[in-house]
């Protein structure tokens, strides 16, 4: 494999600004990324607070455990009772077979993140990536996009999941998901990988009963050897740790409103909102095994927004007490839940999650907290050696490509190249065409006018034949060209599909199946920098 930085400039001017160090971005956030020291302070800033180190060493070793987890990652969780430890953190969405790239993106940013850090400060860091469970839009997590005759299309599990369930609680319809996953394989094209690579997806299956397990399994099975250590937002047992901290954002919950409200009220002069809320909005969800129902403030109490759940303040305190599986987090809460939970060096963050989070920093401090060091993860782009052959044969740049696509290019080539000379002898026949017809209609219509309608239908039908022979003969000038149209193709589909970053559409299991199983074994062992370009990776 080889690796090539690019730079790449962000089309969102938060993230722009934060990546570049502006004053006024860095204002939204505790600490300076661009600040060499600040690791090491916000270290010794962590090692003033206490953490629920014990409770979380046991939870963490046996959820891990269920998911075969090596020595290595049960190591990293010994380590954590450690009170100088500290860990780099990530989540994500479970999607099948993992989801969309930047999932794998993002565990490779922790880990390389983590192993980083713990060279600079010698202390223990641990990779953690919390799977969210908790989220309830299946529709979301059940597809991955594959090429079918030239095209990328959605293909979704065939599994219909009506109520609103966490992630962790869809039980697996093994035998769909079996055929699905055969289907999606087959897309992909044998290859010398292909049977491993299935059986080893298979076997996941079969021995998961929900898709979050699905997603462990497959995840630690693509990071075994690495230290990855997992943990499920959702998970009842994590919960129970969390009920304290869920009994304070109860008690200050109308505080916890006015702070984000506030910190968006600044943050919104140089960008726009990004999480939509408002002064009801109680950051809390309430589940009863079955819908998972986002709380309101009203009058004194907990409501559903069409009244689902209707809970007194001292209700809801009893719940977090006695039941904190009941509850879950949305995206403000989350962030606190985690730094109430976990000594967090760094939070490993999207593009869309640094904007969120400067909306946070208010938050944070009502419960005297500061914000962790917010890092942008790495981006790869997968350059496969046909896609880097096309683009040298059409002299265009990977550079070029992955800022500006193929469009301007391919259309000027066809401007130049395909001509079209029958253009005229068209334009010819359909005037005469219309010459003759109108003479007709006017005689017939000078006779009876009830044919109007009848004649204008045939007027359109001839005058829509020409335009069909027109396209076909067209057609066939494409065709002569067909190889260099299919190169600017092939570069888009790959680099740029669906107009969206190769990270946002293509699966990891469509390389898995072409490169072999250990394709994201070999990615963690190259060489990055966190510097915010674009890894370009060939093969």
């Amino acid at each position: 494999m080889e690796i090539k930085d690019i730079s790449f400039p962000s089309a969102n001017p938060l993230l722009e600004g934060y990546k570049r160090g502006e004053d006024e971005v860095m204002s939204f956030f505790h600490y300076n990324i661009h600040d060499k020291k600040m690791y090491q302070q916000r270290a010794d800033d962590l090692a003033q607070f206490s953490y629920p180190r014990e409770e979380l060493a046991a939870y963490l070793a046996a959820y891990n455990e269920k998911y075969d987890a090596d020595e290595r990652t049960m190591s990293n969780i010994s380590k954590l009772k450690n009170h100088r430890s500290v860990v780099v953190v990530g989540g994500q969405q479970a999607g099948i077979l993992t989801g969309p790239m930047y999932t794998v993106n993002k565990v490779l940013s922790i880990l390389k993140f983590a192993k980083q850090q713990e060279e600079k400060l010698n202390v223990p860091v641990i990779p953690i990536f919390w799977i969210a469970g908790e989220d309830h839009d299946f529709a979301e997590i059940n597809h991955v996009f594959v090429e079918k005759e030239g095209t990328l299309v959605k293909q979704a599990v065939p599994q219909k999941v009506l109520e609103k369930k966490m992630a962790s609680d869809i039980v697996i319809d093994k035998q769909t998901c079996q055929k699905w996953i055969q289907d999606v394989f087959q897309t992909f094209g044998e290859t010398d990988h292909s049977k491993e690579v299935l059986d080893f997806t298979l076997e996941g299956l079969e021995s998961s009963h929900t898709y979050a397990d699905f997603f462990a399994k497959l995840t630690m099975k693509l990071f075994a050897g690495t230290g990855l250590v997992l943990m499920d937002s959702a998970s009842p047992e994590l919960r129970k740790i969390e009920g304290s901290f869920f009994m304070q954002l109860i008690e200050e919950n109308e505080q916890l409103s006015q702070a984000v409200l506030e910190q968006q009220r600044i943050v919104e002069q140089l960008h726009p909102r990004a999480i939509q809320v408002d002064e009801q909005t109680a950051h809390l969800f309430y589940y009863d095994n079955s819908e998972r129902i986002l709380l309101e403030r009203r009058a004194g109490r907990f409501e559903g927004k069409t009244n689902e759940v209707v809970l007194t303040k001292e209700e809801l305190l009893h719940i977090a007490r006695t039941s904190p599986e009941l509850l879950s987090n949305n995206v403000v809460t989350r962030p606190l839940m985690q730094e109430f939970l976990l000594p967090t060096l760094a939070f490993i963050a999207g593009p869309g999650e640094v904007a969120y989070w400067a909306e946070l920093k208010q938050a944070f401090e009502l419960f005297r907290f500061k914000m962790p060091p917010i890092v942008p993860r790495l981006s790869y782009a997968i350059v496969e050696r046909d896609v880097q052959r096309n683009i040298k044969d059409l002299e265009l740049t990977v550079e070029h490509v992955l800022r500006k696509g193929v469009k301007e290019e391919k259309e000027k080539w066809l401007q130049e190249h395909v001509k079209y000379p029958y253009d005229d002898y068209f334009e010819k026949a359909k005037q005469e065409l219309e010459t003759i017809h109108r003479t007709l209609r006017n005689n017939v219509l000078s006779e009876d006018e009830t044919f109007k309608e009848v004649l204008e239908k045939n007027r359109n039908i001839l005058q829509n034949q020409l335009n069909i022979v027109r396209k076909i003969v067209e057609s066939k000038q494409v065709t002569k060209h067909k190889v260099t149209i299919k190169k600017f193709d092939d570069i888009e589909q790959a680099l740029l599909p669906i107009g969206s970053p190769q990270e946002r559409i293509w699966n990891i299991f469509y390389f898995l199946n072409k490169y072999g199983a250990d394709f994201v074994s070999r990615l963690s062992n190259l060489d990055v920098e966190f510097n915010h370009n674009i890894k370009v990776v060939y093969p």
